[in-house]
């Protein structure tokens, strides 16, 4: 091994052994923070909730907001699963923060609803929140999904419930759904109930 090779390889071995001596920043310790969401639990009816009947895409139904649930009624369920749904808009969304998306949910019959939060100025594109198709059953059930905003900060942020027609697309994989039974429950009538949607912040600041 040459002088300049031997030189080489001491000045890397001390760098590296320095490195591994500093010790990293830990991580800061976090937790749920409070609802974002104004009347997720629907006591107060609709507002500030938006329904959405997509007629343009064969949509037909009534969203309902009574007895502190809301009811997603399908009476044609089109060729979307945004062509019956409901919209939560304007919701801050921080690049690089955490957050999770969480509701409880039924149907009439076992059926798959899609649900994400993506640009409120846009149809949810990009989506924040990877859309996700759900399985609900006739019980009711807590589904949640985090996600870290990789985008820039937007004040716009829209969580959508699609619940009509939907061919299963964002269904994990495995799943047991027939493209033909998918389409057949599309119209059941969902039930959503206790929508939150929290940022995750450190501990400190959430004990204050």
């Amino acid at each position: 091994m040459s002088k300049i090779a031997k030189l080489f390889f001491v000045l890397f071995a001390v760098v590296f052994v320095f490195a591994g001596c500093v010790s990293s920043p830990g991580a800061v310790e976090t937790t749920e923070g409070p609802n974002m969401l104004v009347n997720g639990d629907f006591e107060a009816g609709q507002d500030p909730w938006t329904p959405w009947i997509d007629t343009g895409w064969g949509g037909a139904g009534e969203v309902i907001w009574e007895d502190g649930i809301a009811t997603l009624r399908v009476d044609d369920a089109g060729e979307a699963p945004w062509a019956v749904a409901m919209h939560y808009k304007k919701n801050l969304i921080e690049k690089d923060e955490r957050y999770i998306l969480r509701f409880d949910a039924k149907a009439d019959e076992n059926r798959v609803i899609r649900t994400g939060l993506g640009n409120g100025l846009a149809p949810a594109d990009p989506p924040y929140l990877n859309y996700q198709d759900v399985e609900i059953t006739t019980e009711w059930q807590t589904y949640e999904f985090e996600f870290k905003m990789k985008f820039r900060t937007d004040r716009f942020g829209r969580i959508d419930f699609n619940c009509a027609a939907n061919a299963g697309m964002f269904l994990p994989e495995g799943h047991g759904w027939t493209e033909e039974q998918l389409f057949e429950t599309s119209s059941a009538t969902v039930y959503l109930d206790n929508v939150e949607l929290r940022k995750f912040v450190p501990v400190e600041e959430a004990a204050e």
